[in-house]
This record gives C-alpha cells, structure tokens and sequence, in this order.
C-alpha cells in the first residue's frame, strides 16, 4: 500500500505518469493502472485498490544456486551429444530427484527453457552465390482462378535460375509427374539449355519423403537432360528460396487484378506476358535484367538433347458398346470401323491419344471434370449411315454448333441420310469453317448442300444467285413526223 500512495503523492506532484514511472522504476502502464483504481474506489465503482485475487510473485526458494548449477553443466554437455541422445527436462528432473534435491518438473523446465534463450543454439543462414548456369530451383504453388465462370485451385509451376533471375511459370490442372516433367522440358525450350543443378522440395512424385530415393523414372529424365537433381532438407524452405519467393511475386504480379480467364489456355498466356514483363525489368541489386542476365548463362548450358523425353504415360482401355473408353471419369470416343475392344490410352498434361498397333486412332484434348465428352463426330459417320434416325438427338451432334443443327432440323428434316455427307466435310475442315460456309450460303438464300460447302470450303467458285432489281422507267421522246414527209417527197 505504501507504493500506491507513493505514486499517488508523485503524480499529484508533477502531474505526469511518465516522470512517476521513471522516478520509480516502473511501467507506465502500472502507474496508470493504480492511478485508476484509486480513482474508483473514491467514485465508490471498487471497494478496495488492490484486487482480491492478486497474486503475489514470490522469488523461487527451490532453485538454489547449486541446482542451478547442476542444470547449466548437464545442459552444456548436451550440446555435444546427438538430437535424439540428449538430456530432456524430464531426465534432468528426474536426476535431481534421485541425488536428494527437492524440486518441481515445471521449476526444471522453467530454468531449462531459460537457459535456451540465452545460450541455445540460433540458426545462421549463409548467404550463397552461384555461377552462371549452375543452379536453377522448382516449386509448384496454388492460384486461385476464375476458368470458364468457375471457381478452382489451379497449380502453377515456377523454375527460377539463381543467377540472372530469370523466371519461368506455368499454370496446370494437376500436380503430378506428368506436369513436372513437362514444365521442365517448357522451361528448358525457352532457355535453349540446361542447367547443372535443380533444386526440389520433397515432392512426393518425384523423391520418396521418407527414404530420400528418387523416382526411377525421374532419374531416368534427368540423366537424359544432363542435369543433377537435389532434394533440400525437410521443413527448410529458405535452402530453396529464391523460387519460394518467385511463386508468390509472379501469381501476386499476374493474378492480382484479374482473375478471370475463358479457358487455362489464355490464363497461360497472360501468364506468360506478364512473366515477360518481369525478365525484361530491372532487379534491385541486378547491374541486368534477367533477360539480358540469362544470354551470359547460356553460354554454359549444357546442350538440349537432339531427342525430347517422352512426357505420355500409357495405360490399356477397354473400348464400351458407345465406341468411347472412360478415362478419369470423363469419355474419349474410338472410331467405330475399328474393330478390336480395347486399346492403348496415351495421356500427357494436355492430350489423350488412343493407339493400337502403334497406329494413332484418336487424338482428343485432355478433360478435368467429370462425365465430359471429348467425342468426335466422323468416329460414328459409319453408324449413322445404319441409323440415321439416331443423328437428331445424339449426344455427338448436339455438341456441334447451333448452325449446324438448325440447318438439320430445318432443311433435312426427314432427310437424314442426305444430311451425313455434310457431316463428312468434318474429315476436311474444322467446325469453325464449316459454320462459316453454311452462314454465307443461308446470307444468300440457298439451302447449303454437300457440293456448295465443300465448294466454299476448298475456295473454288460457287455461282451465287445475283440480286435483281426491277429495271428503270424507259423514256422516249416524242415522235417528228416532219422527218417522214420529206422523206415521201424524196427531200431525204
């Protein structure tokens, strides 16, 4: 109580808590804090200055000096002894326990964590540079993305070479091997070399986390492209930072302010553009940008191999009743002149390949949902030629677009089996084309058949219909009679 009242006389002297916790070596927040409840037991709100349930701190009685002592020399031998061999609170306390000293575990702990802020040991990082061509680090991080009005985690891929700074990402539907591999060999197209060492986290597609093998299949990409693989330590982000850092620049740099892209392809190539922007600009503490940095470490890749590794993974594929075989929960169509039931599904990042033989039978674009159809129409054309009256409502045909269809259902309707050598015309041209030769002959007024598209399509000339117009009023002007006197009279 005699503090209290000395803080009282203090600040009713210099009006200042700032002086009184200065004169009394105290915080100002204790001297504000007593002021007020002096100030509310005399407003009567506290009964008295000081809280019932305060707790007084008393000074340790049990830690002597010499247990103290004990403690410090145990620990100090720790620091020689291995991680998993060394002397824990639990140990040391039961010690103790055994020579005689009477002490609590927390009271141990206590000193021990103590001692650790004061001489335990503190990470140093060491600061590295690499020569040109020497390092390059990888990492994938995750973008939020807006793909076709839908909402999804897309990963982004990032290799980042450690001396010019320059940069390399690109953004995926999946995290896997295939997608590594392939933002590898990008990479190393646009840098025309290879450097001497990629750094990786312990990503499990391509090093076993726990026993530090790597994949056979990685290795087997990596001794064809030249370059040494290595794995950083777990839980040690910094050994791989500058590409840790690089994955947060480029998506805060890209994604920022838009996010939201028709398809992953063009989100690529804004990617790509804005990635571009960076390797031309200036880097602080960088005499080059990184574009003008990696021309200096090109001069010491190593060469690209004259054959590019094969980024397809292959699996055998059972052919349904439909001609289509189920790939990750989507539908890839067969042709149906072929006549075996199963055959080899080739799959890469981008591209589902179906082959028997070692002949190519359908090449479709990869699909990432689920119960997509990746079907093409000219695989059924034989089918439809047995059952026509299949086309209209086929889910094949109402893929195509909505001009293809009307003309259908408005010019060849009952006609279906006159309709499917338009259909035909898929073998020569793309649906775009085809939608635009049909557009320009409707503009002119005739019905499109097979021989006018194809006409239009292969750019050989098509007699169109002229636009006639009702001729001009004829105006005469009137009759000389005169003229034909004279020549009765033999005058003319």
């Amino acid at each position: 109580m005699s503090d209290i009242q000395r803080i009282v006389e203090l600040y009713n002297l210099h009006g200042s808590k700032r002086r009184v916790a200065r004169e009394l070596k105290i915080s100002r927040n204790t001297v504000s804090q007593y002021l007020k409840r002096v100030q509310d037991v005399k407003d009567g709100v506290e009964e008295t200055i000081l809280p019932k349930d305060r707790q007084i701190q008393r000074p340790c009685t049990a830690l002597t000096p010499e247990i103290r002592e004990q403690i410090h020399s145990i620990l100090e031998k720790n620091a020689d002894l291995p991680k998993k061999q060394r002397w824990n609170g639990q140990k040391i306390w039961n010690h103790l326990v055994t020579e005689g000293y009477t002490i609590s575990y927390s009271t141990v702990k206590r000193e021990i964590a103590s001692w650790k802020r004061q001489y335990g040991h503190r990470d140093v990082y060491i600061a590295q540079e690499t020569d040109p061509g020497c390092r390059a680090e990888f990492d994938f991080g995750k973008t939020d993305l807006q793909i076709s009005a839908r909402w999804g985690k897309y990963p982004m891929a990032s290799l980042v070479l450690n001396n010019s700074l320059y940069r390399f990402s690109y953004l995926y539907h999946r995290e896997t091997f295939l997608e590594i591999i392939d933002a590898h060999i990008r990479f190393f197209n646009e840098i025309d070399g290879v450097p001497e060492t990629i750094f990786y986290d312990n990503m499990a597609a391509i090093i076993n986390p726990r026993t530090k093998e790597w994949n056979p299949r990685f290795l087997d990409f990596s001794l064809h492209y030249g370059f040494e693989p290595h794995a950083c330590n777990a839980r040690s982000p910094h050994e791989k930072g500058t590409d840790e850092q690089t994955v947060g620049y480029v998506r805060r740099r890209a994604f920022s302010e838009r996010t939201a892209f028709s398809s992953l392809e063009e989100a690529n190539q804004y990617l790509a553009a804005t990635v571009n922007e960076i390797n031309d600009g200036f880097v602080y503490r960088r005499s080059l940008p990184p574009s003008q940095g990696l021309l200096h470490e090109q001069e010491t890749f190593a060469p690209l191999p004259a054959l590019e590794f094969s980024t397809y993974q292959s699996r055998s594929a059972r052919i349904s009743k439909y001609s289509h075989v189920v790939f990750e929960s989507n539908y890839y169509s067969v042709p149906d002149t072929y006549p075996g039931n199963y055959v080899t599904l080739k799959y890469s990042p981008d591209t589902v390949e179906l082959v028997s033989d070692n002949a190519l039978l359908a090449r479709h674009k990869r699909r990432f949902g689920k119960g997509e159809l990746a079907y093409d129409l000219t695989h059924f054309l034989k089918t439809f030629s047995r059952k026509p009256g299949a086309l209209p409502h086929s889910r094949v045909f109402r893929q195509l677009d909505e001009a293809i269809q009307h003309l259908l259902h408005h010019h060849y309707t009952g006609r279906h089996k006159d309709f499917l050598p338009i259909l035909s015309l898929f073998r020569e041209t793309s649906e775009e084309e085809l939608v635009a030769a049909i557009r320009l002959l409707e503009d002119h007024g005739m019905v499109p058949t097979y021989e006018t598209l194809r006409c239009i399509i292969m750019h050989q000339a098509v007699q169109l219909p002229e636009t006639s117009f009702p001729p001009d009023r004829i105006s005469m002007e009137e009759p000389n009679f005169s003229h034909y006197d004279d020549y009765l009279r033999g005058v003319l």
